[in-house]
């Protein structure tokens, strides 16, 4: 097989058009997260965690916090756009980020799928008699437009949906502490069972409750694909994916807290689904339920938008550098954005929000992200701990310690991934692995031309 050459950066042809500021990395970030996924999981979290939900969510940190900093510790060394592809073509080889890319390309290609499909179910319980193809467009036209016009109005977007995000953050929980206080004075913001109960207890449970958590943080590396856009240095970039998801995490604890603490019987609830609306319901009535579902619903626009955008980048990156069609990285003439590759993830993003069921979408963009982060992982140990020998007793802790134990996460929660996943996520990657195989090996061309005729 023909040696594949690293990605590289080529001064002479067109750059992405760089307005992100810490700031906007931060939101963006966040909104990729999205600070109101703790609200669509707790229901079926606080089942399955026995009632520890905000323990689900400290665990699932302290797991993915060793995945963020390997991040960091990449986007510092390799400052480009493509985040995974990029780091480990350049950490281990191009043929391995070759299929890192084409994995977590599987995962931005699915968010913004799932999104839609969400969204648009959310307000079909609003709007029932709006078809769901019908409502997909509202929800995909706008998110293609704004990434067609340029990252200045993506960040602007972000940050519009970011502010309504916070916003169903503070009516909740201002009605949750009205309703508590209202129940039993001051005393009733507080309490230990809302965190850890040893009467349902189990580590079983929590193990499984932490795995669920984790869902809420795919997307924080999404921040670290905008290296190109970003007007800061690329450990500023690595740093505000970490700053992102500390804060997001502070939300999602928040709101899950007082959640508990407004119904600490976990099986109370009539559907695991709706429980969040349940409380919602009970500490604010039918409005503040209506307002909480809106904005989930309007979330995914943002959401979905941050998606776009990474996923775009990602494409742009390997079109680039001829891994994939060189058609993928031709920038529009005025807004300097990847136009090609954003109108043919908005095609595929429709077709698939009304054609894949969301169990499948779900399990599939686990396991792309799960094995994206494992490749991150294994790049920091070969770059900074063996090829740049950096191991005194901080490099052994940053360069070591912190991607085995981000990889250890990683393979734990992906072998308690069901079939489905684990079978079509596979799959994937082996049509990844042919491809490159036909390309190089039987069609003899030259590694540089690879996809470029495809």
């Amino acid at each position: 097989m023909e040696e594949l050459k690293a990605p590289h950066i080529n001064v002479s042809e067109p750059s992405l058009k760089k307005v992100f500021k810490t700031r906007d990395l931060v939101i963006f970030g966040m909104v990729f997260m999205a600070p109101v996924s703790a609200q669509t999981l707790f229901g079926e979290l606080t089942q399955v965690s026995h009632g520890h939900a905000v323990l689900s969510y400290l665990v699932g940190l302290m797991a993915m916090i060793f995945t963020a900093i390997c991040y960091g510790k990449m986007a510092g060394a390799f400052p480009k756009a493509g985040s995974t592809y990029s780091y480990t073509s350049q950490a281990i080889h191009p043929k391995i980020g070759y299929l890192a890319g084409w994995s977590i390309l599987l995962d931005y290609l699915l968010i913004p799928m799932l999104l839609y499909k969400l969204s648009a179910v959310f307000l079909m319980e609003l709007l029932p008699s709006v078809p769901l193809w019908l409502m997909l467009l509202l929800f995909v036209v706008p998110v293609t437009l704004s990434n067609y016009f340029g990252a200045q109005i993506t960040s602007r977007v972000n940050l519009i949906m970011t502010a309504l995000m916070l916003l169903s953050l503070v009516l909740f929980i201002g009605f949750a502490i009205k309703s508590l206080l209202a129940q039993g004075g001051i005393s009733s913001l507080f309490s230990m069972q809302s965190i850890y109960n040893p009467e349902t207890f189990t580590m079983d449970s929590l193990i499984t409750g932490a795995s669920l958590a984790v869902l809420s943080y795919l997307g924080f590396d999404a921040v670290t694909t905008m290296s190109e856009d970003s007007k800061v240095t690329g450990k500023m970039v690595g740093k505000a994916a970490v700053l992102a998801l500390l804060i997001s995490s502070f939300f999602y604890i928040l709101q899950v807290y007082f959640a508990t603490l407004i119904t600490p019987d976990f099986t109370s609830f009539a559907s695991q689904e709706t429980a969040f609306f349940e409380i919602a319901t009970a500490v604010g009535g039918s409005g503040l339920a209506t307002i909480c579902t809106l904005i989930i619903a309007v979330s995914g626009i943002s959401t979905a938008l941050a998606g776009q955008a990474s996923a775009s980048r990602i494409l742009y990156s390997m079109g680039g550098d001829q891994m994939l069609p060189s058609i993928l990285a031709r920038l529009h003439p005025k807004y300097q954005t990847p136009y090609v590759s954003i109108i043919i993830l908005a095609i595929v993003g429709y077709a698939g929000a009304v054609l894949i069921p969301l169990p499948v979408l779900f399990q599939l963009i686990v396991f792309g992200a799960l094995i994206g982060f494992l490749c991150v992982n294994l790049s920091v140990i070969a770059e900074f701990y063996l090829r740049r020998k950096e191991r005194g007793i901080r490099g052994v802790l940053l360069n070591l310690a912190v991607p085995l134990l981000g990889l250890f996460v990683c393979s734990y929660i992906m072998l308690g991934m069901g079939p489905i996943g684990k079978i079509v996520g596979v799959s994937w990657i082996l049509v990844g692995f042919i491809t490159l195989v036909i390309h190089t090996k039987v069609l003899k061309r030259d590694a540089a031309a690879v996809f470029e005729n495809m």
